[in-house]
């Protein structure tokens, strides 16, 4: 842990280091330094929607230089833990979400940017049959939005 804490000299990142180790350990992830400084990005502050090449912007803000393939591993190995999810519906962009809680998205078609709708906003009133052998595994809704 204090290995960890001298190898993140970022204000954000030290002040946060100790409950994201504990977050990730939680999840039976091992807290290497750079899973510690994307979860430091991640959980602290608001949800987050991020995709890969924005979290090498966020961490290149802070002076974290990492390569693009460590935190794509980095996010699969988050949502494959359950500490992120991925969002659908975004066709061939990869954008995960902290948001864990059940809720659906506006996506604006102009800037890309999510947005939450809380699940209770929103009625849905049926859904088509399930094709033979399938069981539901969930639903996710974005509503596509423009100025």
């Amino acid at each position: 842990m204090a290995m960890l804490r001298a190898m993140i000299s970022d204000n954000l990142f030290a002040k946060n280091t100790v409950p994201i180790v504990r977050k990730l350990r939680s999840h039976d992830v091992r807290p290497t330094r750079q899973r510690v400084q994307i979860g430091c990005l991640l959980f602290h502050g608001a949800d987050k929607h991020v995709s890969p090449d924005q979290l090498v912007t966020m961490l290149q803000a802070h002076d974290i230089y990492m390569s693009l393939g460590t935190v794509y591993n980095t996010l699969r190995q988050f949502a494959e833990a359950g500490l992120i999810t991925e969002v659908a519906g975004m066709g061939d962009r990869l954008v995960y979400d902290t948001n864990l809680s059940s809720h659906h998205h506006f996506l604006d078609v102009d800037t890309g940017e999510l947005i939450d709708i809380d699940a209770d906003n929103l009625q849905l009133n049926g859904l088509p049959h399930l094709p033979g052998g399938f069981s539901l595994d969930g639903v996710d809704i974005t509503i596509r939005i423009k100025r």
